[in-house]
């Protein structure tokens, strides 16, 4: 009976670590990754499990090395371009000596490109009475005036995490706030 009671506290405290882990894991990487920011086009699908969220589309047809697969991850550099933003530039078998690059699946390979799967990167949640009007700005934007909105994430060892939504430089939410 006390083995059962040793090994329960064992798989509890292992149970609770494992969020603790995934937490600390996603916070560090938003405190010390690198910043960039990446144009993007966005829709608003509706999730009736997950309830309203913005999911975000970027250019991510990628040239890449010949000795990437399919269905296989690579790594993706990040560059920035003349105004500041960065994009995926290239996909490539062999992990970089510099920090700027994602690990991602990749979706498909032809002609020396790709497309990539970020997962973390591709849904932004939103109060189900803001999803509407989000959805107008971002679409109104991307659009119209593609260089005043952009989503800032953070890039640490292979892994991204989504900081934010920028309208004209202020957070998505607070964008929808005072306007």
């Amino acid at each position: 009976m006390k083995n059962k009671k040793i090994i329960f506290g064992i798989f509890a405290v292992v149970i609770l670590l494992i969020p603790l882990y995934i937490i600390m894991s996603s916070e560090s990487i938003l405190e010390n990754g690198h910043l960039h920011k990446i144009r993007l086009r966005g829709y608003d699908p509706f999730d009736p499990f997950r309830g309203k969220f913005l999911r975000l589309n970027y250019d991510n047809n990628i040239p890449c090395d010949v000795a990437v697969e399919k269905g296989k991850d690579a790594f993706v550099l990040l560059e920035k371009d003349s105004m500041g933003f960065s994009y995926f530039a290239f996909a490539q078998a062999e992990k970089p000596d510099h920090d700027d690059y994602i690990q991602a699946e990749l979706l498909y390979v032809a002609d020396g490109f790709t497309s990539i799967k970020i997962d973390n990167l591709t849904k932004y949640f939103i109060n189900e009475d803001k999803a509407q009007e989000a959805e107008r700005v971002v679409q109104g934007f991307t659009r119209e005036r593609p260089n005043d909105i952009y989503v800032a994430i953070r890039v640490l060892d292979g892994e991204a995490r989504l900081q934010d939504i920028f309208v004209e430089e202020t957070p998505l939410l607070e964008y929808l706030e005072s306007h």
